[in-house]
């Protein structure tokens, strides 16, 4: 049929990858200064949004062969998937955030097009637009790129190119190489890569060798179970290091204390790992996991959702924190992450060494013409934050050598392989796996460049905007950095039942922001 199209291996995986307490739905929303002619507004978006691309108009079908196709559905107008609403107070964000919370676990209908807006008419003087798609139907960068093409650059019109955006790892891992060849072209270069880490191991023998191996009871009370184990053998191995911390002897803390010193961060066991270089590290990640300890947000995923963004930062007062310490505007905001999650721990007289995200890497250059059928093509790559460390600088420090491993490094094509493999597995197979390799993290962090200048909706100058990528399995948080017109904000999706006090996470970015640019002035 020439209205069929089928979906890419990685669209059917999200696809079938909802749950009743985590959706694959990417959630969006924007403001404007002014008030939204409800006409114009939609005559943009059935020009640029349903007349341009199929994806808009279409719904996924599944053969009796298993495969799933994108079907155009003619019973369906764009105004069936428009629904208008009002806030309880216009004038006051949380009633947007509320709004968009309720709303983060309601399934979109697979009868028909995967996508729907919340339309608000009156919202801090303007209007808002809430768009929910689902995650089968594009990748984040390519979600950007379509809501850029829905603005202007000034009222009367004219339309705007995608904002330049330095990509990493893009290009598209071979086809003919196997999961198992990549994976053994990692094993293989284990032997030159690992004396680093053997010299230190062996630099703390002697201490090993004083041991008391009289293990109390405290300690067997503490060893995880199989579950915990089997899903983060790193994370469910400092769990149980930590717990017996009080009940070893002074040997094992001088070992500690001496690869502790050697390694990249605070936290013996893991260090150990993650200072190993290129492809070790790699493997270290997909076959035992990260550090992901149990700590305040710990626990299983609720229907109950919460959304909130935070106020803007001016773009070069972080650009002059990351030029003074020769990183990434994006390393000095995800530092701001640990940064914020150390002080929400602090707060709930918890600690925990280390916490690891998804971050999403796009695999092909950014195209200023899309591809009609959309589509997702980029890999989830695991980022593994300290919280544990209060130095400012020298959390920065960490996360930019841990970004430039994953820059520079094979982990993304790896990942995407992975990705692929999973979505042919066995449905059972399959639903274990993601949830397995979801809830060794803590949730989504990922870095939204949105449109560097003004633009305008329907003649109406856009004011905020900001959205939130999925969560999977158990993860308890999702966090956006978003960027537009010179400012940076961040948003935060939590679980209601495991993050409670959400709004606090965005007052510790902006805290450990602040104390981040003192320690770099008095540098």
């Amino acid at each position: 049929m020439a209205n069929r199209k089928q979906l890419g291996v990685q669209d059917a995986l999200w696809l079938v990858m909802d749950r009743p307490n985590n959706l694959m739905v990417v959630d969006s929303v924007i403001w404007t200064a002014e008030p939204l002619d409800r006409d114009k507004a939609r005559a943009v978006m059935v020009e640029r949004l349903w007349d341009r691309y199929p994806v808009f108009r279409s719904r996924a079908v599944q053969d009796p062969d298993g495969s799933w196709w994108w079907e155009e559905d003619s019973s369906t107008s764009i105004d069936d998937l428009v629904t208008y609403v009002e806030l309880d107070d216009p004038n006051d964000p949380r009633s947007l955030q509320n709004l968009v919370a309720a709303h983060r676990t309601e399934p979109i209908d697979h009868d028909g097009p995967l996508w729907r807006v919340l339309w608000v008419d009156r919202y801090l003087g303007g209007s808002a637009i809430v768009l929910r798609s689902h995650h089968a139907m594009a990748d984040g960068m390519r979600m950007v790129q379509l809501a850029v093409s829905l603005f202007d650059a000034t009222p009367e019109g004219g339309a705007i190119l995608a904002p330049p955006v330095r990509h990493y790892a893009a290009s598209t891992p071979d086809p003919s190489v196997s999961v198992a060849g990549r994976v053994r072209s990692a094993l293989g270069s284990i032997g030159e890569q690992a004396t680093g880490a053997t010299r230190l191991v062996m630099t703390t023998g002697s201490e090993t060798a004083k041991l008391t191996w009289h293990i109390p009871s405290s300690i067997v009370e503490a060893t995880p179970s199989v579950t915990e184990a089997l899903t983060n053998p790193i994370g469910a191995l400092q769990g149980w290091f930590n717990e017996s911390w009080d009940s070893t002897s002074s040997a094992v803390r001088r070992v500690a204390g001496r690869i502790g010193e050697s390694a990249a961060s605070s936290g013996p066991i893991v260090d150990v790992f993650s200072e190993a270089p290129g492809d070790l590290d790699i493997v270290r990640k997909l076959l035992l996991g990260t550090r992901n300890n149990s700590a305040a947000w710990s626990g299983s995923a609720s229907p109950d959702k919460v959304v909130a963004w935070s106020q803007t930062l001016g773009m070069p007062e972080v650009k002059a924190i990351a030029r003074k310490r020769g990183v990434t505007i994006n390393d000095v905001l995800v530092a701001c992450v640990a940064g914020a999650l150390r002080h929400y721990l602090e707060a709930h007289d918890d600690t925990c060494a280390s916490v690891t995200f998804m971050v999403p890497v796009n695999l092909k250059p950014i195209e200023l013409t899309l591809p009609e059928e959309l589509g997702n093509s980029f890999a989830l790559v695991q980022l593994e934050l300290p919280t544990d460390e209060p130095d400012p600088l020298r959390v920065l420090q960490i996360v930019h050598r841990r970004m430039q491993r994953i820059k520079r490094g094979r982990e993304a094509a790896v990942a995407f392989r992975i990705q692929e493999t999973i979505a042919g597995l066995n449905r059972t197979v399959y639903a274990a796996a993601v949830d397995l390799l979801a809830n060794r993290t803590t949730g989504i962090l990922t870095n939204v460049p949105g449109p560097p200048i003004p633009v305008y909706l329907a003649g109406c100058r856009v004011e905020g905007m900001t959205g939130w990528a999925p969560l999977s399995g158990d993860q308890p948080m999702s966090f956006t950095i978003y960027s537009y017109d010179g400012t940076i904000s961040i948003g935060i999706a939590c679980d209601a039942q495991l993050v409670p006090d959400h709004e606090s996470i965005v007052d510790y970015f902006s805290q450990a922001f602040e104390e981040l640019r003192s320690a770099v002035d008095h540098s």
